[in-house]
């Protein structure tokens, strides 16, 4: 499960809910442990994908000059603005079905400190993976058929809910 969930954050195309409903139904005593290995395995994952952006977003700072009608004082205000709303981001990327190796990578290429991309991506992806146990661990089998037919549109509807309630906040 470890492994998976740490590939899944990086490279692995296959979200890795199913396979966590589908232990916490063979293993419901386990319901902390795994959604715990879960989520500490998909953050690492995605701590090394922000790193592995890092170092490609240094590169592309380099072509960003020879880019026509683009200019690296442009780049650098973008890259203050997603600094200032990396948690936001951090936060949608871990929990919605967006791909959160694509978020890992851009996290990392656009200077969201390393700090704040965590933090997002531990309520985050604690949140989702929370989610995906309590139903598995109180509705079983249901629970498979209810993420493969429910699971995008409840994250997308509680992410906008969260949003909302995070700009009423500011």
């Amino acid at each position: 499960m470890f492994g998976l969930s740490f590939a899944e954050s990086i490279i692995f195309p296959i979200p890795i809910d199913p396979l966590l409903a589908a232990c916490i139904i063979a293993k419901p005593n386990k319901v902390v442990f795994l959604t715990s290995l879960t989520v500490l395995a998909s953050v690492i994952g995605g701590i090394f994908g922000w790193l592995i952006g890092l170092y490609l977003g240094i590169g592309l700072q380099n072509i960003i000059e020879y880019i026509p009608g683009v200019s690296i004082h442009d780049f650098r205000n973008v890259n203050q603005a997603i600094s200032e709303w990396g948690f936001l981001l951090s936060f949608i990327g871990a929990f919605t079905p967006l791909p959160y190796k694509l978020i890992a990578l851009s996290s990392g290429a656009t200077g969201v400190p390393l700090l704040i991309f965590i933090i997002g991506s531990i309520f985050g992806r604690g949140l989702r993976f929370s989610i995906v146990a309590s139903l598995s661990y109180f509705f079983g089998e249901q629970a498979i058929k209810i993420l493969a037919n429910n699971l995008t549109i409840t994250t997308v509807i509680i992410g906008i809910f969260i949003i909302i309630i995070w700009f009423l906040i500011i």
